[in-house]
Parts: structure tokens; C-alpha cells; sequence
């Protein structure tokens, strides 16, 4: 019974202490705005889903790991914009379709060790898609003036290896995002 008493104490103590151990140190609040308009959106020259041409290119232009070829540039182009918003972002999303590694377009078509890489044409530096996080993540902001805006973006063919010829299909989801 003794025993029995102590187990008993020694676990209510125990418990006691847990709960204790799992105090907050702080509060987190999230807030945010869900606007019921937005901007009209036209994804290279066409609706919201565009497709983007590039150019053929010989293999041998992409004969060496990290060679690129075939820059091509597109656009999203935003118009009939509210009055609130100032800037615009385009947001591309991480999915099965980009490497998590890389943050570049993987090729399923039948030319085999070339990627699809996005760059932010205003420094040139490439977009790691699916990185990062909060409002521009994916390269530039734009300016909306005259309730519009051109979002540009260059593509290109990205080698990992020797590449081999055939077809290169790729694509990206994205979000227009706004400030």
C-alpha cells in the first residue's frame, strides 16, 4: 500500500512539472488581407496560362554542366489593377514539376540531363522556385502604375550534364502576389 502511495506521488509530481515544462514563452498572431479583386492576368501573351517558347538550340550548346542556352524572355502582364495595391510579385510554387534541390523546372520530355531555369531579368540572378518565403520571394517586385503592371522573367535551357537531344516540357505554377 506504501508503495503504492508513492508511485502515485511521485507521478502526480511528475505531471506537475510537465505541464510546467510546456509553458509559452510568447504568442504569434497572423493577420492578412483576402482581397475580392484583383488584377487581370495575362501569362505570356496569353490568359492566366501561357506557354513560353524557346528556341531550338544544338546540344552542343549545352555540352558542359551548367551551361544555359536558349534565354528567352515572357511576361505577366497585370492590368485593371485595384486602387490599393502598389506592387505586384509573381510567386512561383514548389511542386513535383522543380526540383526542391535546385529550385529549377524539371524536363519531362524526352532530351535528357537539361532543366528549365527562371531568372529575374532585372539582376539577372536566378530564381530558386520554391524558396524562400513572403512577398517577392521569387524574384522582383513591379511597380503598378496605371493600374497595371509587366512582370518580366527569362527562361533558358539549364544543362546538368552532356545533353541529349529531344523535346523539353516544362512548367510552373504561380501566384500573383500584391502589396
Amino acid at each position: 500500500m506504501q508503495k503504492v502511495l508513492i508511485s502515485v506521488s511521485t507521478i502526480s509530481l511528475l505531471a506537475a512539472l510537465a505541464s510546467t515544462a510546456q509553458a509559452a514563452d510568447g504568442l504569434i498572431s497572423f493577420n492578412g488581407d483576402i482581397s475580392s479583386e484583383t488584377c487581370t492576368i495575362s501569362a505570356a501573351n496569353g490568359t492566366n496560362d501561357g506557354t513560353v517558347t524557346l528556341p531550338i538550340v544544338s546540344a552542343t550548346a549545352l555540352a558542359s554542366p551548367a551551361a544555359t542556352a536558349g534565354a528567352t524572355q515572357f511576361a505577366i502582364t497585370l492590368s485593371s489593377c485595384p486602387q490599393p495595391f502598389k506592387k505586384a510579385a509573381a510567386w512561383f510554387e514548389a511542386g513535383s514539376n522543380v526540383d526542391s534541390t535546385t529550385g529549377r523546372l524539371i524536363n519531362t520530355g524526352t532530351a535528357s540531363n537539361v532543366d528549365v531555369a527562371l531568372y529575374n531579368i532585372n539582376s539577372n540572378s536566378p530564381i530558386n522556385i520554391g524558396q524562400g518565403s513572403g512577398f517577392g520571394a521569387s524574384g522582383a517586385s513591379f511597380d503598378i502604375i496605371n493600374d497595371g503592371a509587366i512582370l518580366n522573367y527569362r527562361a533558358s535551357y539549364y544543362a546538368k550534364a552532356a545533353v541529349t537531344a529531344g523535346t523539353v516540357i516544362a512548367s510552373v505554377n504561380y501566384t500573383v502576389q500584391y502589396e
